[in-house]
């Protein structure tokens, strides 16, 4: 039985029905999973789009099924590192679904998951880490030191998930401009970020309005014909 979406504020209070406009990590629970919804900033505290709510939640559903539904540019790195963490020591099956973007750290969340789907006009936008930093000379080198272990580290764990070589993740993470690689569907799932491609269903009525259009088409036929028929330009059989 599915219950209301729930959310989680920051500090932990449990709301009873998301809407648009409250803070939290919306969230739908069902008997046997429960359907996360990563939409918005990684690591943002105020919308809850962070790695302890998402850590919470998970915490709070183990042996459960997760569906991790993305639509992210990402957000802050190490609360990228840490959902991806999480997610992969979850003692449920774990499925990601790419809906819009998944970039930057959102990326790496996404690719903790067993199998990790994306639809066909959505992105995967993978990239190296960037830091902001201020103060003497030693605070600088400290903070690039860090950012190259980091994007040592992120290279393993994007290789690892792909099946790829580190050499080739390399290219993807430095991207054709220096700022990662902008992956369609096809794209991703040739690289190994992505395991399946969700193509999107047909028009159901893309049939009825092609049959409704036909008599239309046939009646607008029919008075070319009488029209040109009564100004003597044609004959009606000879209409098209």
């Amino acid at each position: 039985m599915i219950t209301q979406p729930k959310c989680l504020t920051p500090t932990g209070d449990l709301l009873a029905q998301c809407r648009p406009h409250q803070m939290g990590v919306e969230y739908a629970i069902h008997e046997d999973s429960v359907d996360i919804f990563l939409h918005g900033v990684i690591g943002d505290e105020f919308t809850g789009t962070d790695s302890l709510t998402v850590g919470r939640v998970l915490a709070d559903n183990r042996g459960k099924s997760v569906n991790l539904r993305v639509n992210s540019p990402g957000g802050l790195a190490y609360d990228g590192v840490a959902m991806y963490n999480a997610i992969d020591a979850h003692d449920g099956p774990t499925t990601g679904t790419i809906e819009g973007r998944a970039g930057s750290a959102a990326s790496l969340a996404v690719i903790a998951c067993d199998t990790v789907r994306c639809y066909k006009a959505a992105r995967y936008e993978p990239h190296y880490s960037m830091i902001m930093a201020m103060g003497h000379q030693a605070d600088l080198v400290e903070a690039l030191e860090s950012l190259k272990q980091l994007d040592l580290d992120l290279e393993q764990v994007y290789a690892e998930a792909s099946g790829q070589s580190v050499a080739k993740v390399k290219l993807d993470l430095m991207g054709p401009h220096g700022d990662g690689t902008v992956f369609s569907a096809e794209e991703a799932k040739a690289a190994g970020y992505v395991d399946e491609v969700i193509e999107h269903k047909k028009n159901k009525h893309t049939a009825a309005k092609t049959d409704a259009a036909l008599p239309a088409m046939s009646l607008a036929l029919q008075r070319r014909k009488i029209a040109a028929f009564e100004i003597g330009l044609t004959k009606p059989s000879q209409v098209r």
